[in-house]
């Protein structure tokens, strides 16, 4: 698809962040026992944040995340064709954990089996694998998960970003920044970076031996350094079998906002991806945060839904918007066809 938007250049207007509201207690931390199937249960003493396990029957077999943090159930991969076993085997699992969201990227093929089974679709994410879409269905287990409290502000927010005229323009590094790849000797001041910005976050990304394990073989990271500090970073978490890649972890010090830093850290990594041949990229946008909305707005990303509750980010749950870019490499500004 492509479409033409008014050339009137966009008004930078800051505009808060909506607060995000608590909707139920956070996990516990410390010691946690997560449940595998019957007669096995595994106890972690330390900082846990979950679990990845393999789930599988007749006809079945599904790889899942047991996230703790987040108290929900992620399939990372699946096979069936005995679907209802394997979604009922996930649901049991889910009530065993006392986990009240399960959530997949299902495939164009199957993905109205998991709507029998009481999963709703969230999103559409489009390019997901190697090119084709994937769809985001979820299950809730409880009404205070599937309860928005800021879902009508959260729609109104979208509806102003995409109200808004701009041309698109080519951005440069104010004078004394330097734009670059992360390298592993960045990792201290990298976590640094997101404790200080961070209240929480649904991944140990604070933790210094989780990023030498996802700079080794997971991720890409991209910094923007002023006088040799890191004020703002960015990644691109691979999915290399599926030529897609997620941007997350973005990061910007109080004090340089404002400046199109992001922007140029996100187009910076898209064109790392397009060496690669990777095909798309995606993000979770904050749905409350205006200014990482409008960032992805200006890069021509596609809204494609919003997940509810989906993960635990600055205290509370927090509802994430889904946008996604075609990349082509003739065209690095604008949208690939639909």
């Amino acid at each position: 698809m492509n479409s033409k938007r008014p050339s009137e250049k966009l008004i930078k207007v800051h505009i808060p962040d909506i607060q995000p509201l608590p909707v139920k207690s956070r996990s516990e931390m410390g010691k946690v026992t997560l449940y595998l199937e019957p007669g096995k249960e595994l106890t972690f003493v330390g900082l846990v944040y979950g679990v990845e396990h393999t789930v599988s029957g007749p006809d079945f077999s599904a790889t899942i995340f047991l996230d703790h943090y987040n108290q929900r159930i992620r399939i990372l991969d699946y096979t069936g064709p005995n679907y209802s076993e394997m979604i009922l085997s996930i649901r049991r699992l889910a009530e065993a954990n006392a986990f009240d969201k399960i959530i997949c990227y299902a495939k164009t093929n199957d993905w109205q089996q998991f709507l029998q089974h009481g999963y709703v679709l969230e999103a559409v994410l489009k390019y997901y694998f190697a090119g084709e879409d994937a769809y985001v269905v979820s299950k809730f287990r409880s009404q205070a998960r599937v309860t928005s409290g800021s879902l009508l502000e959260e729609i109104l927010l979208i509806e102003d970003i995409m109200s808004r005229p701009f041309e698109t323009t080519s951005r440069s590094l104010p004078e004394g920044y330097d734009l670059r790849l992360a390298r592993p000797d960045d990792i201290p001041h990298l976590t640094k970076l997101y404790r200080t910005i961070f209240e929480s976050y649904p991944s140990p990304l604070m933790h210094e031996d989780y990023m030498r394990t996802v700079f080794e073989k997971e991720s890409v990271f991209a910094v923007i350094t002023r006088e040799d500090t890191i004020i703002a970073a960015a990644s691109a978490e691979l999915r290399p079998k599926k030529l897609t890649a997620e941007l997350t972890d973005c990061a910007t010090v109080k004090s340089e906002r404002g400046k199109g830093l992001m922007s140029l850290i996100l187009s910076f990594l898209e064109n790392e991806l397009r060496s690669r041949d990777y095909r798309s990229a995606y993000t979770l946008a904050r749905s409350r945060s205006f200014g990482m909305n409008q960032v992805f707005y200006g890069l021509e990303y596609e809204f494609l839904g919003r997940l509810v509750n989906n993960c635990d980010i600055y205290g509370a749950y927090e509802d994430m918007n889904l946008w996604v870019k075609k990349l082509d490499k003739s065209n690095t500004s604008g949208r690939g066809d639909a």
